[in-house]
């Protein structure tokens, strides 16, 4: 078991849903905490509480979003974010399906039953990692927050 799968497992006996980990994750990769950031984050759980699209998808959403939008009227989105999202997008819609049943939780999981953590640990670690790919092809460094990245 990897160090990454390992933390997945930790955090979500902790209580914290796919898309509160991978955000946490991001954080801890930059050496911060935000636990109003976590806290939000949870409003992407179990598909905004709907079975809508995964957390999982949603937050890795979220976690480029943190690395390369915007968040002060001084500051520019980078240029390639809406790339970053488009590849993530097209990655995680082309592969949920065959690998994991469907892109919306009430497809993954049975509906009404909590995460689970061996399908959802899957999904949360395969998006994480092909979010650090993305990050990476970008020019971004993950240990980095927002402000030390220049294009």
């Amino acid at each position: 078991m990897d160090d990454t799968v390992l933390r997945i497992m930790q955090l979500g006996s902790q209580g914290l849903c796919c898309s509160q980990i991978l955000i946490k994750m991001a954080l801890e990769d930059m050496g911060e905490e935000n636990v109003a950031l976590v806290r939000a984050m949870s409003g992407l759980c179990n598909g905004l509480g709907a079975g809508e699209m995964c957390g999982a998808a949603s937050g890795a959403a979220c976690v480029i979003a943190l690395y390369a939008a915007k968040g002060v009227p001084s500051e520019e989105e980078s240029p390639h974010y809406k790339l970053m999202l488009a590849d993530f997008t097209e990655w995680f819609t082309g592969a949920a399906p065959g690998r994991w049943g469907g892109i919306r939780c009430d497809e993954i999981i049975p509906s009404g039953a909590a995460m689970e953590m061996q399908k959802c640990g899957n999904i949360i670690a395969s998006s994480r990692n092909r979010v650090l790919e993305i990050l990476t092809a970008y020019g971004f460094d993950p240990s980095a927050p927002k402000e030390l990245h220049h294009e």
